[in-house]
């Protein structure tokens, strides 16, 4: 079996829910916990990235992740950013003034069942440094159905 890429043209449409969209709702509903713990999150998510509409769960770890780094932190700034490699997106979130990283890293533990249910995984570097960042790997479901199969 053979796999073959389809590749779209530059500047056609791609279907699917804005990545950049996504983590700026999830912003949006955090605001007031953020303001309590003088914590200031930054979408600089590029709009180029996109969900497949079908990718709930991925939403729903990247929901339970922007809360629970806004919940752990306190007078910071989170950055959450988006790289993508061949076949996979990984989504960071960078904290700037960890302020304790033993709370962040036990509060995704419960997390991480939820990423791997989501075909992604979850990691953190930095846990006991003052710059703290945490990724979530997922599959880009686009580049899935990009693929066509011949035998």
């Amino acid at each position: 079996m053979k796999i073959h890429e389809v590749h779209g043209l530059a500047g056609t449409p791609v279907n699917g829910i804005s990545l950049r969209k996504v983590v700026s709702r999830f912003v949006s509903s955090l605001s007031h916990s953020a303001a309590v713990n003088k914590v200031i999150l930054l979408n600089q998510v590029s709009s180029e990235f996109r969900l497949p509409d079908e990718q709930v769960k991925v939403i729903s770890v990247i929901k339970e992740l922007l809360a629970t780094m806004a919940s752990n932190a306190r007078d910071t700034c989170i950055s959450v950013t988006a790289e993508k490699y061949r076949d996979i997106i990984i989504l960071k979130f960078e904290d700037q003034n960890n302020y304790n990283g033993y709370a962040l890293s036990f509060s995704l533990i419960a997390i991480e069942q939820h990423a791997r249910f989501a075909g992604g995984d979850i990691t953190i570097d930095g846990a006991q440094r003052k710059v703290a960042t945490v990724s979530f790997s997922f599959p880009d479901a686009s580049f899935m159905s990009n693929q066509v199969y011949c035998s």
